[in-house]
């Protein structure tokens, strides 16, 4: 949309992005409004040139929202990331930013604050979840965590870390990350027997113990272990078939195992309607590695995941809760064979996780996540310095 007009008593607001994946554009959108409505402007600048983004066309833009170059560096094997965007920084009540050790905006804004009179705000995990917590990386940027004035925890386990490391419980907002899941659940509404039907006859499915992934396909979401699984699954439970959705650096280890056994259907990067369409003949959502938001495409489609207490997973995974919305076994192949095979053939048990789903669906929103961050933002300006 276009800028409202800026009544002079506004306090503005600057959030500084590296980058701006366009599932976080409704969420700025819905933002923005509520701030809005409260007298605050609110200021975005996101950073472009992300190649990973660029490569899953996962890149957004907002009309209203200032678009920077940003510059990439690279000290062996560090790579250090900076926005040139400082001269926006001064007199603005409030700036928040990613919290990532590669930003150089962060150590500029800190050097800069005794003389700038704007509060600081984090925005992040608290920690590489991916790392392990005695990582050079998890250490350093331990010794940032008590800089900022204020924190916007992604979720309620950030927000415990944060307290025992030390910041004030009282300077924390739990935003509950989130994607806008209401056009996966509209659809998932919508889509007939018939359609289901003529999905399934185009794929050779006539059972139906069907299984899916959906997300990247890279190292940490274990694909070898997903085949091999399936594999050991496939002998108690005859007529199960796996439709795998996603691109990514190992998708050549599914197009290689669907070669071999034809009950494994690689459908490539889906979106939109077509990806909730191969969720509606599934049963459960397979992810034994990494898991984050895609709990969300979960809980929106009713497909109750099924994966493992995985040491590396973001902070999403709070969201499912074993044995009401999802299923998370020990971290070994018998028990998630043993645990996807018990699933497959308990009905009651399935009714019961897909109505958790249903529930978890209308927990985790857009909106709620941008009230939150409102209120948040609404509390750290209210806060003497």
């Amino acid at each position: 949309g276009d800028r409202p007009v800026r009544c002079p008593l506004m306090k503005e607001v600057l959030i500084v992005q590296k980058v701006l994946p366009k599932y976080r554009i409704p969420f700025f959108n819905r933002l923005r409004e509520l701030l809005a409505a409260k007298g605050i402007d609110l200021i975005l600048i996101y950073g472009t040139g992300n190649k990973e983004l660029a490569s899953k066309k996962d890149e957004g833009n907002i009309a209203w929202a200032r678009k920077i170059n940003t510059s990439t560096f690279k000290i062996g094997k560090i790579e250090l990331v900076w926005l040139p965007c400082i001269g926006s920084i001064f007199k603005k009540e409030l700036i928040i930013s990613e919290q990532a050790n590669k930003l150089l905006f962060n150590y500029a804004v800190l050097l800069l604050k005794p003389i700038l009179r704007s509060r600081f705000a984090y925005w992040g995990h608290g920690k590489n979840l991916q790392a392990r917590p005695d990582s050079f990386g998890n250490i350093y940027k331990k010794w940032f965590l008590g800089l900022a004035d204020w924190w916007f925890a992604y979720t309620e386990g950030v927000r415990r870390y944060l307290v025992t490391s030390g910041v004030p419980d009282d300077t924390i907002t739990v935003v509950q990350n989130a994607v806008d899941t209401s056009e996966l659940k509209h659809w998932y509404s919508e889509i007939t027997g018939h359609e289901k039907l003529q999905l399934k006859q185009s794929l050779g499915i006539s059972g139906s113990n069907v299984v899916i992934y959906c997300g990247g396909i890279y190292h940490e979401k274990r694909i070898d272990f997903l085949i091999e699984a399936c594999d050991q699954v496939k002998r108690h439970v005859e007529d199960l078939h796996l439709v795998v959705i996603g691109a990514g650096p190992e998708e050549n280890k599914i197009i290689e195992a669907s070669k071999n056994k034809d009950w494994i259907h690689y459908r490539g990067a889906l979106f939109g309607r077509e990806k909730v369409l191969n969720f509606s003949i599934a049963r459960a959502f397979l992810m034994p590695g990494l898991v984050g938001l895609a709990v969300l495409d979960s809980f929106a489609c009713c497909t109750p995941m099924i994966t493992t207490d995985y040491e590396f997973h973001s902070p999403e995974i709070e969201y499912l809760q074993s044995g009401y919305n999802g299923m998370i076994t020990k971290n070994t192949l018998e028990d998630y064979v043993s645990g996807v095979t018990h699933y497959l053939n308990n009905h009651d048990l399935q009714s019961r996780l897909m109505e958790g789903c249903r529930r978890s669906s209308d927990e985790y929103t857009i909106e709620k996540m941008a009230e939150n961050f409102s209120t948040g933002i609404q509390s750290s300006l209210s806060k003497r310095l």
